[in-house]
């Protein structure tokens, strides 16, 4: 797996650039963090992973797996003693499956679809407002 920073922006109204820095490779997962948080708890994690068909499957797939857990920490003062403190964590992931068979066309359709899925306003009003489509 060729592993790279990855940089991308937050949705702040002025965007602040986020920097997933390589930290390491576990099999056939790779591990990038953005270590901007003062404190370890709220290293936002990047995760993705790539499995190819395995000898003896009967069906052919290549599986990649992106997931993203951005942990949010706060201060918490116990006995005049401050300290981070771990909030909530929110999570997304996301798996391609892919047949051996695909060809390079619909795999690149099946990725732009999912990005434009993400950039539609009803998707953006489930996730963003947290309304029902129906």
């Amino acid at each position: 797996m060729n592993l790279t920073t990855i940089v991308v922006p937050d949705a702040a109204a002025t965007p602040v650039n986020h920097t997933f820095s390589p930290v390491k490779v576990d099999g056939d997962t790779a591990v990038l963090m953005e270590k901007s948080n003062a404190s370890s708890l709220g290293y936002w994690t990047l995760s993705l992973t790539e499995r190819a068909p395995l000898a003896g499957q009967t069906e052919k797939v290549f599986r990649t797996k992106l997931s993203l857990a951005m942990p949010i920490v706060y201060s918490e003062t116990i006995n005049g003693v401050t300290r981070p403190s771990l909030g909530y964590t929110l999570r997304a992931n996301v798996e391609f499956i892919c047949p051996a068979d695909a060809v390079l066309q619909n795999r690149k359709d099946l990725r732009k679809l999912i990005v434009g899925i993400l950039n539609d306003a009803s998707f953006i009003d489930m996730i963003e407002s947290q309304n029902n489509l129906y």
